[in-house]
């Protein structure tokens, strides 16, 4: 089973019906401590997920298997981004602006750069290094997506045990492990083991989500670039 103070804090904002990253939506997101927190979970999740029945283990070893792969991808990346500083920095901070804002970021950091350190050559480089693993971030993205279908289903079949749960249960159980891991222990035969398993497959699910939306951030904003390379070529030849 999940570790509880882990599993808690994610299961937080399950409930709440956001990500388990405050602003992964935005550009202001703290890239790094994200980074961090989600290679941190990775570690902690682990493979272990309670078992319930046949088709409720199977979804859960399927959510287990795609929170490795994503996992395993997310680590690829940051390592890439490590042997890539410049660019990976420069993603970061301009993620999601506008092509004029983006425009305006480009030329600031060239400026008296010589041509072999311009982002733009850079970015082709970094591209490169990084298509493989865009590859099967787009692929993971799909499997989540289909994940979350079976989730869905999973939730309608157990309804009236997870309605209860959110009722108060799960809140009541959430501080009992931030606040005393024992106390959690100690209430851990009252716990239908549906709810738990569903807990901990929307846990990982979070956690997937959120390691595809910070590589799917960079990805854009290097399609971005090069649109904008394409726009700067076509006029120059005009």
């Amino acid at each position: 089973m999940l570790k509880k103070t882990i599993l808690a804090g994610l299961v937080v904002s399950v409930l709440a019906g956001c990500s388990s990253i405050p602003g992964m939506e935005s550009a202001t997101v703290d890239r790094e401590a994200a980074s961090k927190e989600l290679t941190q979970n990775c570690k902690e999740l682990g493979k272990e997920f309670t078992p319930v029945s046949f088709a409720v283990d199977k979804a859960s070893k399927v959510m287990v298997s795609l929170q490795e792969r994503q996992c395993s991808v997310f680590n690829d990346y940051r390592t890439l981004a490590s042997k890539h500083g410049d660019v990976a920095g420069f993603l970061a901070v301009n993620a999601e602006k506008s092509d004029e804002e983006l425009r305006v970021a480009m030329n600031e950091f060239d400026a008296g750069k010589p041509t072999n350190k311009k982002i733009a050559p850079q970015v082709e480089a970094y591209k490169k290094a990084s298509d493989a693993i865009f590859k099967k971030n787009v692929k993971l993205a799909t499997d989540i997506a289909l994940q979350a279908a079976e989730l869905t289903i999973i939730a309608t079949q157990n309804a009236a045990a997870l309605a209860q749960d959110s009722a108060g249960g799960a809140m009541t159980s959430m501080l009992a492990a931030i606040s005393n891991e024992q106390a959690d222990e100690a209430s851990e035969e009252k716990k239908v083991p549906v709810v738990e398993a569903y807990h901990e497959m929307e846990a990982r699910s979070i956690l997937a989500l959120d390691a595809n939306s910070l590589i799917s951030m960079d990805k854009n904003t290097i399609e971005q670039l090069e649109n904008l390379d394409k726009v700067v070529a076509d006029k120059v030849k005009s």
